[in-house]
Parts: structure tokens; C-alpha cells; sequence
């Protein structure tokens, strides 16, 4: 059976070549990976910074209550 088109099983030059059905899946995987790793190791960078930040924001939340 020829695919649609009519070419016969052949590639125009320049046509991408077909897919396979997991590669999508594991596309996604690696880019949730790498973005998982990348997120963890600004964590641990900036941690800190992260942690006086917040305790900022409460301590100011707090004074404005009246607490």
C-alpha cells in the first residue's frame, strides 16, 4: 500500500522523516528532567536568599497586622 501523496515510499528531499510514536513522550520526559535538575540546583544556589526573602515578606505582613 503507497502512503498519501502518491510518492511511492519515497522522501521528497528536505521532508522531515517520520516520527516514531514514543519519541514525543521521551522528548517530554528529557525536558521535564532537565527542567526538574535546573530548578533544584537554583534551589540549592539560592536558597538562602530565597529563605531571608520570605522571611521578610512575613515579617513585614506581620507588622502591618500589628502583630
Amino acid at each position: 500500500m503507497k502512503p498519501a501523496g502518491g510518492q511511492g515510499g519515497r522522501r521528497l528531499a528536505g521532508a522531515p522523516a517520520r516520527r516514531a510514536n514514543g519519541q514525543g513522550v521521551v522528548e517530554y520526559g528529557l525536558i521535564l528532567s532537565l527542567s526538574a535538575v535546573l530548578a533544584l540546583s537554583l534551589l540549592v544556589l539560592a536558597g538562602g536568599t530565597v529563605a531571608d526573602v520570605l522571611d521578610l515578606i512575613t515579617d513585614t505582613v506581620d507588622a502591618a497586622e500589628g502583630r
